[in-house]
């Protein structure tokens, strides 16, 4: 029996241990950039208080259908009267009948309220017309959800567009990191040439303090990186809660970012959109005014739930139908009216600005991003050019043709151009990406 319970809590074991191995990712590899973007989308806290906000008006539209609702009351009261209620029929100045038949009396006193009242009564009132008012704020509510959630849509793409710089520029230095670890190569050979030349007193301990000097900058040049690293893995972590240690491995390799810029306008972008829907949603809150010149039709009952102490005129229950119409409401409607005129007339101005300011933006996104294909193109032809002077450099030192501080000259401009066009390519994805967030066209697979 022992041997039977110890081989099922092995198996046991080796099951969960399978599972967990099967959800753990690989030790060293790195979440795609698509991967961070999803858990930036579902931590964000802003597009979190937009879900509040579109189920806040949920609310308001539910409350307003909740006003055709009746609206019940019990009332229980008790009340002491000073004395009984009751009415005294004065005696007749004359004897109606024969005394024989009936000899009185005539004078007759009837109780109508006792002086000790206790009630409790059940009220019901409901709303059967609203003058129009509710179902146009109603409308309204709608079109204000509506253009809460198209707010959401500007959020998703700024988290988009901020993961995708935070990781481009993880890329960035590890591509600035390897044109390093290649001077890093060349530099060592130069530290052995120098060294050997400077023991054949073919070099002065001079040129030996410059080779120096240049592998101290590109030390330099390493703590940069690494810092420009921490930075960016800090801010990844903070977009999307990855802790910094599961994100160190990311090293992509930046290219050119191409995408289908077939839309030329500004009419995708979300804001625009929320805008128009806002407007639509101030058109009928200011029809909704109109309702203040209708009347209201309701209902109403009522019923007794104790009757011991009701007078003799009280019904036991009643119910009807009434009509409510303000005449006149001291101009209330009318400066909702008007107010609300304003109110369109201000969303109004804000939607031309806005199309305004957001085509100015497509403009210039378009032309930084034409920029940054030249500058690109130019930086390309900088590293080929800069890589020819090198080579002839490096054979011209090595004949003694040039002195080494020519030779660390045309290292240091090979490491610029590289090191630019690494740049280049960073700043063309941005722009890119921008250029894609100006026409409000940027989504998760626009981005490799």
């Amino acid at each position: 029996m022992k041997t039977i319970i110890a081989s099922a809590f092995l198996v046991g074991s080796l099951l969960a241990t399978t599972a967990r191995a099967q959800l753990t990712p690989p030790a060293g590899s790195a979440p795609t950039r698509q991967a961070l973007i999803e858990q930036a989308l579902t931590k964000s806290y802003a597009l979190a208080n937009n879900q509040a906000e579109q189920r806040k008006v949920q609310i308001e539209k539910q409350g307003l259908k909740n006003q055709y609702l009746p609206e019940i009351t019990i009332n229980p009261t008790y009340t002491h009267l000073d004395r009984d209620i009751s009415i005294i029929l004065p005696r007749l100045p004359y004897q109606p009948l024969p005394k024989e038949v009936y000899s009185g009396p005539y004078e007759l006193e009837q109780q109508l309220q006792p002086q000790n009242i206790l009630k409790a009564t059940v009220q019901a009132n409901m709303l059967l017309f609203s003058g129009t008012k509710i179902p146009t704020l109603s409308k309204a509510l709608s079109f204000k959800e509506q253009a809460i959630g198209a707010l959401a849509d500007k959020e998703r793409m700024t988290i988009i567009r901020d993961v995708t710089l935070a990781y481009d520029q993880l890329g960035l230095i590890a591509q600035s990191e390897q044109v390093l670890d290649e001077a890093d190569k060349r530099l060592a050979e130069q530290v052995r040439f120098i060294n050997k030349a400077v023991k054949e007193g073919l070099a002065t301990p001079y040129d030996r303090s410059k080779v120096d000097l240049a592998v101290q900058d590109l030390r330099a040049k390493r703590v940069d990186l690494n810092g420009k690293r921490q930075l960016a893995l800090a801010r990844l972590t903070q977009l999307t809660g990855v802790p910094a240690d599961q994100l160190s491995a990311i090293r992509p390799e930046l290219t050119r970012l191409v995408s289908d810029m077939s839309v030329a306008s500004v009419d995708n972008r979300p804001e625009l959109k929320s805008l128009e829907l806002a407007r639509e949603a101030t058109r009928y809150r200011q029809k909704a005014t109109l309702s203040g010149y209708l009347p209201q039709v309701y209902a109403f009952g009522k019923n007794e739930l104790y009757r011991k102490d009701l007078s003799a005129i009280e019904p036991y229950w009643y119910a009807g139908v009434g009509v409510r119409w303000t005449l006149f409401d001291k101009f209330a409607s009318r400066t909702e009216r008007r107010t609300a005129q304003q109110d369109l007339d201000i969303s109004q101005n804000t939607l031309a600005q806005t199309r305004d300011l957001l085509t100015l933006n497509l403009q210039k996104s378009r032309s930084e991003m034409a920029t940054a294909n030249e500058l690109v193109d130019v930086a390309q032809q900088k590293v080929g050019l800069a890589r020819k002077a090198l080579d002839i450099a490096t054979r011209q030192y090595e004949q003694g043709l040039i002195r080494i501080t020519e030779r660390l000259e045309a290292e240091t401009d090979y490491q610029k151009a590289e090191l630019d066009y690494v740049q280049t390519i960073a700043s063309q994805r941005a722009a890119q990406v921008a250029q894609l967030e100006a026409t409000g066209t940027l989504t998760i697979t626009d981005i490799n």
